[in-house]
């Protein structure tokens, strides 16, 4: 029996020896297979950031040419129609989403087989809403402008009360002048209506009424080598919804301020407050300290996509005599 057993053993052997070694092949073969699958991923990973890189710069390149678009648009209208604003100008007429060809695109391509990029977006009167900075000019509380936003306020169904919060606020940021020095500021502006969330009894839901209807816009800015004051903005009779218009004139109710948006103004426009005042029912005196007929600043808002990236923007432009600026650009 132990003879037989040696035997058995002895035939065994090589059976074992090559079971391990297909074993090891079997590993060798599946570690070089993972090898190589990491090394493609790296490699698909890298091509992947180049090519979100390049969507991503040539994105910009389009934003900024927008931009420029924008600009040159806004100095035509100028030239051609002097300081009347209104909606059925060149500048407010809505891009739809189109494909750009590669000379906008400055050649680039994305892949193999290329990406074209697209574009979206529009032109609007900034001054078409409230300027909340308005609530304080240099340095002081205006009664006028804020007798104004607590009429808005009401209009949207919060709480007047509100307008005063706000204007104590902004006199903290933009003090008084002290002897012809201006105090220093103990706290910062507020630049977009976000902004609001830090101003007692500014909840989400008030700041959702109110977006539709008002701005910050800045109280100066430095063009070229200079600084001009651009506090005391008028807000835009041509492109003004009629809740801000109802606010701005003390003696014209919603009702009347929407016959006149929703009538009058959509077949023409008002080269000066006395011609839009015969156009309101009961002809109520338009305050020149509140309204204007004309804007220095507009918001461009657009979406730029490209490949596989994506993206929105805003900005704001002021149109000065001789120049258009950029004062902000946010991308979300």
């Amino acid at each position: 029996m132990a003879r037989a057993t040696a035997a058995r053993s002895a035939c065994g052997a090589p059976h074992a020896q090559a079971g391990v070694a297909i074993v090891s092949v079997l590993l060798v073969v599946t570690l070089a297979t993972l090898i190589v699958a990491g090394l493609f991923w790296r490699e698909h990973v890298a091509t992947r950031s180049v090519e979100n890189r390049l969507a991503l710069a040539q994105m910009r390149w389009i934003e900024a040419a927008v931009l420029d678009w924008a600009s040159v648009v806004l100095r035509v209208d100028r030239n051609s129609t002097g300081d009347v604003d209104h909606s059925m100008e060149l500048w407010a007429t809505p891009v739809a989403e189109t494909v750009l060809d590669e000379t906008v695109t400055g050649g680039a391509r994305i892949g193999d087989t290329g990406a074209s990029a697209r574009l979206a977006g529009q032109v609007f009167d900034a001054q078409s809403r409230m300027n909340l900075n308005n609530l304080v000019i240099d340095g002081m509380p205006s009664q006028v402008h804020r007798e104004a936003f607590e009429r808005l306020l009401a209009l949207v169904g919060r709480p007047e009360s509100l307008a005063g919060a706000l204007q104590r606020r902004l006199q903290q940021a933009y003090p008084a002048r002290i002897e012809g020095r201006r105090a220093p500021a103990s706290a910062l502006p507020l630049l977009k209506l976000a902004d609001l969330r830090t101003v007692p009894g500014f909840d989400e839901a008030t700041i959702g009424a109110l977006e539709p209807f008002v701005v910050f816009l800045p109280k100066r800015l430095r063009t070229g080598s200079s600084e001009i004051a651009t506090e005391a903005t008028r807000v835009n009779v041509n492109t003004a919804p009629a809740e801000v218009l109802a606010a701005s004139i003390p003696d014209v109710d919603l009702g009347t301020a929407r016959r006149f948006v929703d009538g009058v103004r959509q077949r023409t426009f008002f080269a000066s407050l006395d011609v839009a005042r015969s156009r309101f029912d009961g002809a109520p005196v338009l305050p020149a300290n509140l309204l204007s007929v004309g804007s220095e600043f507009f918001l461009v808002r657009g979406m730029v996509r490209f490949g596989r990236v994506e993206s929105q923007s805003e900005a704001l432009l002021y149109r000065g005599p001789s120049r258009v600026e950029l004062v902000w650009q946010h991308r979300y």
